[in-house]
């Protein structure tokens, strides 16, 4: 009986922390987008997240665990890649600053 009322409870944490993951890289996608350079006639062809590299996450001092949003945009006929470092404080408000990949 143990068994069926932990998997229930496993079954019901899992999509909420999934939904919680979501959130998270949604909020950080829209920051980033927004922090793009402002050049006219920008678009934005694809943006995706990913994990911020091993070697990088040893040496972070911040609370939450960071992400990387990257985000191809097309300007004046080139296709440019941003890529932005997210972390998110206590509130759930996404903080995001340009790096160079």
């Amino acid at each position: 009986m143990k068994t069926v009322i932990s998997s229930a409870v496993l079954a019901l944490f899992i999509p909420a922390f999934s939904l919680a993951a979501a959130d998270k890289a949604r909020s950080c996608i829209v920051k980033a987008t927004e922090a793009l350079p402002k050049i006219a006639g920008l678009q934005v062809k694809k943006s995706a997240t990913r994990s911020m590299p091993p070697q990088q996450l040893a040496n972070w001092k911040g609370q939450s665990k960071p992400i990387i949003v990257d985000i191809d945009a097309l300007a004046t006929g080139v296709v440019e890649r941003y890529s932005y470092i997210c972390a998110s404080n206590p509130t759930g408000t996404a903080f995001v600053q340009r790096i160079l990949d």
